[in-house]
Parts: structure tokens; C-alpha cells; sequence
């Protein structure tokens, strides 16, 4: 099976890929970057019978199976300050790395996230193409599952419209093109 390429994941993507049990399948499915940031901040899951358990993404970078990534902080706060105070505010430090490196990078990477601002920004930046649904990855790798809203196709194309529209209302990146600013 052809593996699905470049792929971002946000915490709460890599957090809910094990709460699914998915994860190890997503592996041997995708070809799976994590920024530096991910890899801190996906400490845990807990199972609904409230257990616990740790997440160990080290191995699967060590070995090879997931590309590890990390933006110098200098690039990074060029990122953050290219953006309205009112998106910054709701961008956590994992988003922020792979959305920079996303943005730079000259490979075709698709970031996948729960959360409405990276849609948003995509939607801002009018890179909504790059932009992908748990729900939708895991259509694509045979292991589709019912999941809530936030992870769903419906959820990431309502965030990247409203994006799309701040960006039409004066709500805008500020830089139109990076590393020549």
C-alpha cells in the first residue's frame, strides 16, 4: 500500500490517534512529520475508563517510522508576528511550529488538527488545499470510524471559510510572502 505523504499532525491529532488505538496503524499508513513542540506536548491519552497511559513518540522517531522537525525560534517569531493579535491568542506552540513550517517548506505538506485556528489560517493564508481531517486521513488509509465534529471534513472546511473570509474583511496575514520580508 502507498503510504499517504507528508503529513503535519497536531497533539491533539497524535493524542486522539492513540485513544483510538489508530496510531501505530496511522504509521504504517502515512508518512507522519511532527514538529519538536508535538512530540513535548503529546504526553498521555486517557481511555474512557479513565486510565492513563503514556505516549511514547521517541521510538517511532528514533527508528525512523515518523520525521521529526523543529523551527528555530527566530523563524517562529517571525511567524507569530506576521498574524493579527486576535489569531496568536489561540495558537499554541505546536500549531505555531508546524504552520511555519508548513508555510516554508517546499515539499506539499497537508497539516491535520482539531483545532479552528490552523484551518483558520490556512483559510487566511488561501492555502486551504493544505489543510486535512483526521476524519478524511483516515478515509484515505482505509480505517475510516465515525469521530466528533472537530475532527470531521465539515469542521476543518467551516474554520478555512471563515479564515478565508477574515482575510477578506482586514483580518490578514501581514506578510504576503515569507523569507523575503
Amino acid at each position: 500500500m502507498k503510504k499517504f505523504k507528508l503529513l503535519l499532525l497536531d497533539t491533539n491529532i497524535v493524542i486522539k490517534a492513540f485513544e483510538l488505538g489508530l496510531w501505530q496503524k496511522l504509521v504504517e499508513r502515512c508518512e507522519i512529520w511532527l514538529a519538536s513542540t508535538v512530540v513535548q506536548e503529546a504526553e498521555f491519552f486517557t481511555t474512557d475508563d479513565g486510565i492513563t497511559h503514556p505516549i511514547d513518540l521517541c521510538t517511532d522517531l528514533a527508528e525512523k517510522r515518523v520525521s521529526g522537525f523543529e523551527v528555530p525560534l527566530s523563524e517562529l517569531s517571525k511567524f507569530r508576528a506576521s498574524f493579527d493579535p486576535s489569531y496568536l491568542e489561540k495558537l499554541d506552540d505546536g500549531e505555531a511550529e508546524s504552520l511555519a513550517f508548513l508555510i516554508d517548506s517546499q515539499e506539499q505538506f497537508l497539516i491535520c488538527s482539531a483545532d479552528k485556528i490552523v484551518y483558520r489560517i490556512l483559510g487566511n493564508l488561501k492555502r486551504s488545499e493544505q489543510g486535512i481531517s483526521l476524519e478524511e486521513i483516515l478515509q484515505q488509509v482505509g480505517l475510516g470510524i465515525n469521530l466528533p465534529w472537530q475532527f470531521s471534513k465539515s469542521f476543518r472546511q467551516e474554520w478555512t471559510r471563515r479564515g478565508f473570509e477574515e482575510g477578506l474583511g482586514g483580518i490578514e496575514h501581514k506578510a504576503k510572502t515569507r523569507g523575503g520580508e
